[in-house]
């Protein structure tokens, strides 16, 4: 038995009873499948990165459950059907995938003295630059 999270976007544009029962249905084919449901987290209302059949907005679900090694693909092929179902992704998780966020480094002091530029390169101006003579380049005699 293998460890998966299934992320379903669901059209927006359906109300909450229709929007449960689709759900309903998502987690009705994972325990046919021999599946054990782990953690259901709904997301809820979202932007989509872009328009889908004309739809700006969906509903994010992610279900994290437990089945055999088949399960997945054939979790897919009915979701695929439906109509409701704008995008899905099934994922297997690692064993020691954890969901914990690693803490953020703790930050080096800062220099309390600003950094001055060298007197050599303070003290140049453009008018002292001076260019450096282009010499032709040789062409090879054929």
């Amino acid at each position: 038995m293998n460890k998966y999270e299934l992320g379903v976007i669901v059209r927006a544009d359906l109300d909450e009873e229709t929007f449960q029962a689709e759900m309903g249905k998502v987690k009705g084919l994972v325990e046919r499948f021999e599946g054990t449901i782990d953690k259901v987290d709904e997301w809820g209302r979202r932007k989509l990165a872009y328009p889908i059949q004309k739809l700006t907005e969906g509903m994010y679900t992610f279900i994290t459950f437990t089945a055999p090694a088949d399960a997945p693909r054939e979790i897919e092929s009915r979701l695929r059907i439906m109509e409701s179902v704008l995008r899905f992704l099934c994922i297997r998780k690692d064993e020691d995938d954890t969901a914990t966020v690693a803490k953020p480094a703790e930050e080096a002091p800062v220099a309390s003295k600003p950094v001055e530029a060298a007197p050599e390169v303070a003290e140049a101006t453009t008018a002292e630059v001076v260019e450096a003579p282009v010499e032709a380049a040789e062409t090879p005699e054929a």
